[in-house]
This record gives C-alpha cells, structure tokens and sequence, in this order.
C-alpha cells in the first residue's frame, strides 16, 4: 500500500493516533538525546529537563515570541570556517608566528589577534582575507533551511556570510531588509523580512566590524557603552524578545558583556524574557551543572544535544516545526510573486552558476588577450570561489586549490605576500588531495617555500599523476586545469613587470572542464555546439557578460539568460 498511514487513519482512528503519538515521541526522543543522555550522565534527569525546554521554546515560537541569535557555527556547518580557524588563516596570511596566534587564541584574546594582524599588514590584507573567505558562495546547510521556515520576521547575526538571507530570498529577491550593525537603530520594514547583521555585511568589508578599535568603537571602550546603537538594539531584544542563540560560543565576546550588564540592571520586580541556548552538552554531571548556571546568570534556558553531532540542531528545530505543524499551525513565510517565467528551483539556481561562467565562455576556443589576462583569471577564481553545479562533483580539495591559485595568478603581476599565502594555500590543497588518493606528498613538512617551489613542486607531481590518470572525470580535469595553471605561474615568475599571455593550455582545459559541467547538468554542450538557432544568442550573451564583469548584474540581463534557457529546455 503505497500511504498505509492514510488506510490506517481511514480506518481505525484511535490506532492511528496511538500509533502517532508513539512516532512523535521517538523522535522527540531521538532529537532530544535520550540514550546519549541516560549513557553519559547516568539517569534521565537532564533529558527531562531537555524535553521541558523544548516545550517551553515550542510554546513561545507559537506565539511569534522567539527572536534566532546566529552564531558562527551556523555558517561553520556549511563550509565556511570557524572564528577560531579563520583567525589561523588571517595569520598564516599576515606571516605572524604559529604559536603566537594559538596562545592568544588559547587565552580568549581573539580581538588582540585582529589586532596585531592588522598592525603587521594593514587593514586592506585583512580585509581581503574576510572577502575571500566569507563571500564564497556555499550550499545552504539544512539547519539554514529550517531558521528561515520556523522564524519569518527577524533574525540576528554575527556572522559576515549571506546564508541566510539566501535561504530566505529563494523564490524571489528583495524579500530580505538587511541592517547594518552601524546603522543598528534602523526601522525595520514590516513588509519584509529583517535580518540584522551586528558585526557588518561581507558585502561591504569596509564597514565590517573587525578590530579591537572597532569593537570598542562599536560597544565601548575599557567598559561597556549601553547608549551606543548595537548594545542598545542587543538590550531592546534581550528585554523584549525571546531570543533563541544557535551555533553561539556564548562565552566572554562583548555580546555576551551586553547581556550580562542589562540582567544585572533589571530589578526584582522587572520582568524577564525566557532566552534559550541550543548546544552541545558537557560531558560530566558538575560540567552540565556549572554550565546550566553559568547560562542561568544569563536568563539562559539550554537544550542540550549531544558533544560533536552538530547535526542535532537542524534535527531538534526540524522537531519544533513538525510539533507547530501537529498543532495546527507554521508560521507563515511573506506571499512571493510568480516570476513570469516558472523554472524547476535546481535551474533556477543552475542560472546563477551560468552567468558567473558566461565571461569565460565569450573567449571559450579564443586567445584571451594579454590585457584581459587579469581579468579572465579572475572571472575564473568566481566560478571555483563556491558550490555551484561547475564544482559539486569536483574533490574539494582541488577546487579550494584552483580558488587559492587563480587568486594568486589573478591578484598582481608580481608576486608578494598575498599571492604566497594563496599559493600556500593551493599547495596544501594539492597536498591534502594527493594524500587522500595515497600519493607521495608533503603534508608533514614543516619549513616554508618560496613561490618557485610553490609552483614547480605540485607541477611534477600533477604531470605524474595525468600520466597514469585518464578517466575523463571531473578530478582528472580539474588536474589538468591545474596544471595549466602553475605553468603560466612559472611563466609569470619570469616576467613580473606586467601579466603574460596566458599558455593556450588554460582555455583549452578549462573548456574541457565545463564541457562535462554541462553535459552532466543539463545534457547540453557549451554554446558554440548547440542547436545553431541559439548560438548567436548565447555569445551575443556571453560577450555582454564580458564587457559588463565586475558590474552588478542587471535584471533585465537574468531575464534574457532565463527565458532563452526556457526555450532551450522547450
């Protein structure tokens, strides 16, 4: 029987409802971490605990009450590193000793690390090293999908990504009000969702809240500023709302310093809000009670989920939606215009993808000049930045490597520090794919090299590699691609007065490369092969999307790429 739930309904009822209720219970059960619980610590008792704090978040979610409070390990679980990790790379890049960045970090010192790479480099290097890493364009994680259905009003973030407001712009744009932390005090628009971003935008790095000076700047320097416009905005929420922190350390950050001066202001007889606090929990029983108080001081209620199964946050906001839905109520996403034109959502964001490609394609079996030899690495360094359908079936570690690569080749004529620490980067990629394939590498070297050896060593052990690899597959041409690519970097050494012409080879593999892309996506091939009714305009396409890279992207221009792939598609 192809639904037995429905014949089972149909046709006993008081069955079906036993049977229900049985099913509610083991996945309340399940998300809510019984077995691990009662296996850890003992008894059952923080796992009662557990389920009476999901019933009391269910029960204010319900009434439109809860505010989501997102923290990095949000963004961590769809790729994106986490503070502590990037704070390494910033680092590496800056050159500032290994140890000096993991004793700092250690100590919970995480601005003085802002702070002394930024003294050694400057801001615009740091600043470069958030754009590369916070502006790549990863898949939504599942934990994402569910914040954006369960919380339709406001968001809060720490977090310098764009996940969320992608998650909730699907279907249509501008559905998203986004504030500025140094504009904190904006009027939200009630016809929009808002999500208000603390710390600043990846979109705009230049107003991104990063160092020490912009911390104090932004909250108060040597103590706490309540009349300043984040902590006042932090303050109206904690007093008003029911704030639920999801993938937040919650430890001494100066969001936590706001919350702990506002409960320490409010009297006896004020009112307080019912904050929760999604994490992981410790693992002994004087652990989770120190922890459980710790958050208590805080107006805190924790929900526990077991060390290290990340994982278990999507599942227990999953939990709550189906508890809503049992209840005979969802909260209702904003109404979202049709497009004129209706796709199959894969398509639609198979479009996005297409446009990043489409300067590339203008010069697809064509010498790219060397005056568009910058420019074309660099429209090529975008289609490697993210997941897109051109990189999904590629080894991650060799698509970071061709992001890291292209960023050095593309950055500047002469390479310096920036294109060191990307061409570092791509060597260690490199690396880390050769081991996992079991080929000789060299992971456990400790000493750094220079650019030569950056380019000339991951190149013989690639030639080599091609030599006895030819299987068509997208790691074999991503190799290739590769290789092409450190041999203009030697090319480049040499002449470092002015971009090289690019060897024939890059054009060349790269075609090859998003050949199987479309083959694989859409059955097609690349533009010059298709049905010769489109082809004129589709490079007529590819050739505006050249002249206008760098541009923001016109409406106007999607719609023309969306309705000549209906057509194709029809």
């Amino acid at each position: 029987m192809p639904q037995p739930s429905k014949a089972l309904f149909s046709g006993d009822r008081s069955s079906y409802d036993e049977a229900f209720q049985a099913f509610r219970k083991q996945c309340r059960h399940e998300a809510l971490g019984e077995s691990w619980i009662q296996g850890q610590l003992g008894d059952d008792h923080w796992f009662q605990r557990n389920v009476d704090h999901f019933i009391q978040l269910v029960d204010l979610t319900y009434a439109g009450a809860v505010v989501p409070f997102v923290g990095a390990g949000i963004s961590a679980s769809a790729g994106f590193s986490s503070w502590k990790d990037h704070l390494r790379r910033q680092g590496k890049t800056a050159h500032i000793a290994l140890e000096r960045i993991e004793a700092l970090l250690a100590s919970g010192a995480y601005e003085t690390v802002l702070e002394e790479i930024e003294a050694v480099r400057g801001r615009e290097v740091f600043i470069q090293e958030i754009r590369d890493e916070f502006s790549r364009n990863l898949t939504i994680p599942d934990v994402v999908w569910r914040i954006s259905e369960l919380f339709t009003d406001t968001v809060i973030t720490t977090n310098y990504d764009r996940l969320l407001e992608q998650s909730f712009e699907t279907g249509e744009a501008g559905r998203v009000q986004v504030i500025n932390g140094l504009n904190a005090l904006e009027q939200p628009d009630p016809k929009k969702i808002t999500v208000i971003k603390l710390h600043g935008d990846i979109q705009n790095p230049k107003r991104c809240i990063l160092s020490k000076n912009q911390y104090d700047e932004a909250y108060g320097n040597g103590s706490l500023n309540m009349h300043k416009p984040i902590p006042k905005l932090l303050a109206y929420h904690y007093k008003n709302s029911s704030l639920l922190f999801l993938g937040c350390s919650l430890s001494n950050d100066r969001t936590v310093q706001v919350f702990r001066k506002i409960r320490e202001g409010m009297g006896e007889e004020e009112e307080t809000k019912q904050h929760f606090s999604i994490e992981q929990a410790p693992e002994s029983l004087e652990e989770i009670a120190q922890r459980n108080a710790e958050l208590a001081k805080l107006g805190i209620t924790p929900i526990w989920f077991e060390k290290g199964r990340y994982e278990l946050v999507e599942s227990i906001l999953s939990l709550a939606k189906n508890e809503l839905r049992h209840w005979g109520v969802a909260p209702q996403p904003l109404p979202v215009e049709e497009p004129p034109i209706k796709l199959d959502m894969d398509l639609s964001h198979f479009l996005g993808d297409f446009i990043d490609l489409m300067p590339l394609l203008h010069w697809l079996h064509r010498a790219v000049p060397r005056a568009a030899t910058s420019q074309y690495l660099s429209a090529m360094q975008r289609v490697f930045h993210g997941h897109s359908f051109a990189t999904q079936q590629t080894d991650k570690n060799l698509a970071y490597a061709l992001d890291n690569l292209l960023r050095a080749l593309a950055n500047s004529a002469e390479f310096g520090g920036y294109a060191h620490g990307k061409l570092s980067a791509a060597f260690e990629s490199i690396q880390q794919y050769l081991n996992s394939i079991g080929g000789v590498n060299h992971l456990d070297d400790d000493f750094e090299r220079n650019i030569h050896e950056l380019l000339t060593i991951p190149a013989s052990q690639l030639e080599t590699l091609v030599a006895n690899k030819v299987d068509g597959s997208f790691d074999y041409h991503a190799i290739r691609l590769i290789s092409a690519l450190l041999q203009h970097g030697k090319n480049q050494c040499i002449s470092q007065k002015s971009f090289c012409e690019l060897p024939s080879a890059v054009n060349h593999e790269f075609g090859d490369y998003i050949s199987l892309a479309l083959s694989a996506s859409l059955g097609v091939s690349v533009p010059d092969r298709l049905d010769q009714i489109y082809t004129g305009d589709i490079q007529s396409l590819c050739e505006d999307a050249w002249n206008n890279l760098g541009k923001p992207i016109d409406l106007r221009f999607f719609d023309r790429v969306k309705w000549l792939f209906a057509q194709i598609l029809q």
